[in-house]
Order: structure tokens, then sequence, then C-alpha cells
């Protein structure tokens, strides 16, 4: 049976949630900026969209200089929000998971997946299960991502940059020295700028060349760890496994409201079913729950949270809802109005923890 390897990245991540959260952003240039607070322009961009980037803007350069590009252009600047980037996160990760054999999240807007046995080694089946996922998160989140198809995780990484946006592209086992040969070497995971520039000294540019350099001489140069992988990377072999590294850790919705409120209980009207769909995945995947955050999004579109911890960890719907609406009355008190709202919960358990916890407490 083919081993089938999958590549999600979420496209322009933190900027394409701007673009969710404020509609009006979307067809000029998005700079997410991380603020140093001195002056209005201190700072760097931390990531942008695809409008920004035709402009040369890119991460970790000044916003001073960007703004400097974008000068005379409608183009938006934009606090980095790391809270609200792993609501969104959350939400989508959760849904990936829930579709394939095996599940590992490798950073905030990418994770790696196996179909193998969903597919049953079918390119073709995987290439329609990829398809549904990708329509699933536009659908649920308004989010495009690109996804990578491959028979290990080199090449479903390197597939899944290869046609961005909203692409899909798929590499079976017999086609990947011919998809990875004419790719720059830089296009391998762990080959930076220093590295391209070491190889290029040697006359290695492509991952043709790379492929064909003799592995001895390229640890001479890199050492042998390092070597050993680009060597194998190059050549289309990569044997380590997509690994589920610890499940789940959190859980979390979000809603828009018919209308701005202050309310509480005109949140909680609202916000109750995503409660009981909460809650009823946690006790699908037979979880334990310790905390509680109460997520608010307002007419600005700034986010603010609230949480709390438990004493114990708790699976009842009641303490659920008891402790989302005491946290709202205090986070509506600060803000006002919100627009959008939300709950995460965190430091989740599962029950067969929780059961060997009781052994010793009760």
């Amino acid at each position: 049976m083919s081993r089938i390897v999958g590549h999600l990245d979420l496209d322009y991540f933190y900027a394409q949630v701007e673009e969710v959260e404020n509609p009006s952003l979307r067809h000029i240039p998005v700079v997410v900026c991380v603020f140093s607070g001195r002056t209005e322009e201190s700072g760097v961009v931390s990531t942008s969209n695809y409008e920004a980037r035709q402009y040369g803007i890119k991460s970790g350069m000044p916003i001073a200089v960007a703004k400097r590009r974008l000068d005379g252009l409608d183009a938006s600047f934009v606090r980095m929000d790391h809270g609200k980037y792993e609501v969104y996160s959350d939400r989508v990760m959760d849904l990936v998971r829930g579709e394939v054999d095996v599940f590992e999240q490798a950073g905030i807007d990418e994770a790696f997946f196996d179909l193998t046995k969903k597919a049953g080694g079918d390119f073709d089946a995987a290439t329609g299960t990829s398809e549904t996922l990708k329509a699933k998160i536009l659908r649920e989140e308004k989010l495009t991502c690109s996804v990578g198809l491959g028979p290990n995780k080199v090449v479903a990484k390197i597939a899944s940059d290869y046609r961005k946006p909203d692409g899909l592209t798929v590499v079976r086992e017999e086609e990947a020295k011919a998809f990875l040969s004419p790719l720059p070497v830089g296009a391998i995971y762990g080959v930076g700028p220093k590295t391209a520039k070491l190889l290029a000294g040697r006359g290695v540019s492509t991952i043709s060349e790379l492929a064909g350099f003799p592995a001895q001489d390229l640890a001479d140069d890199l050492g042998r760890k390092l070597a050993a992988y680009l060597h194998k990377a190059a050549n289309g072999i990569d044997d380590e496994p997509v690994v589920d590294r610890g499940g789940v850790s959190q859980l979390s919705r979000i809603i828009t409201l018919k209308e701005d409120t202050k309310s509480v209980e005109g949140v909680m009207m609202e916000l109750i079913p995503a409660l009981k769909d909460l809650h009823s995945k946690l006790v699908g995947k037979k979880l334990f729950f310790r905390s509680v955050s109460a997520i608010g999004i307002g007419k600005d579109l700034s986010l603010r949270t609230r949480s709390r911890t438990l004493e114990t960890p708790a699976d009842a719907y009641p303490v659920l809802e008891q402790e989302t609406r005491a946290l709202f009355g205090e986070l509506l008190g600060e803000m006002g109005e919100a627009r959008r709202v939300g709950v995460r919960l965190g430091d989740l358990q599962d029950m067969a923890d929780q059961s060997s916890i009781m052994e010793f407490t009760g």
C-alpha cells in the first residue's frame, strides 16, 4: 500500500484572519505588525497578504520601511493579535484532525497528516479527501489553505508551497524525483540563506544538483546529520512518520452575534448552541477541561479575553455554562458592546488520566 502524507498550510494566515474579521481589507495591502511601542512606526512586520508582498513587504522588515514602500496606497497596518489567531487555528486544526488517520500540528498555521489507511493507498482518493477538507475550511472559517500530498513529509511540505495560495499539489512516489529536480535547494525545509549560499559556492543551486552531490562532501561542509538529511530529501527519501504529539490540547468556538451587544444574557442566548457543540466534542473525545476562556471581539475589531482555571478538571455542561456566564460578566463590563464572542476550553485531560488521578486523591 502506498504511503500518503499531506501537509496543510493556511495561506498568509495572520493577514488572512484580519481579512475575515474585516472584509473591507480584502484586495488592499494588509501588513500585520509587531509594534515596539516607542513610536507609531517602531517595530517589525510579522507577515502580510499577497497584495502587500507585491511591493516587497516581507517578514522582519522594519515597519517604517514597509510604510515608505506603500506610501500613497490604500494600505492597512494591523497590530498582531496572537490570541485571536490561536482561536482560528484551534478550530481549523480540530477540523483537520477529525478527517485524517494521523494528525501532527507543526505550527499555528500548518500541520502534517497521514491518509494512507483512509485512502487505501490511493492518491486519487486522498486528493478527493483533501479537496473536501479545503472546501470545509473555506466554508466554515472563510480561510483558504494550500495542501501538498506526497509519499513522505519532505515531499508533502514542498508540494504545499508549490502552488499558493489556495493550491492542491499531488506528487506520487514515482513522480517525486522529477517534481523535486528543477526546484531550488531553498525549497527544502532546513535550507536557509546561509546553507543555500554555501551550496551555491559548491555549484549546487537546484535539488537535482544536490541529489547528485557526494554525500561525504556535504558532510564536510554541513556536518554529518544535516548532510544526511539533505541528501535523502533531495532524492525524495524521508522515513519520518506523522506523529500525534499529544492530541487535542484545547477546543474553541467563536460566533458572530446577530446584533452588537453588551448584555450577558444576549450573548449567552446566542452562544449556548456553540457551548453545547463544544461540550459534545469534549464528551466525544472523552476529555475533561481545567480552564475556560471567554473571547470577545468588539465593534472596533479589538479582541479581549478573560480566563479562569478550575480547582479540579470538569466535563459537566452546567459547569461550562456557569463559568462562561461569569467570565462574560467580567469581560463585557470592560469592553462594552461585542460583535463576536467565543469560548476556549484548555488544559484538557483524557478520562484515563483523570481516573488515574482519582485513584490517588479519592
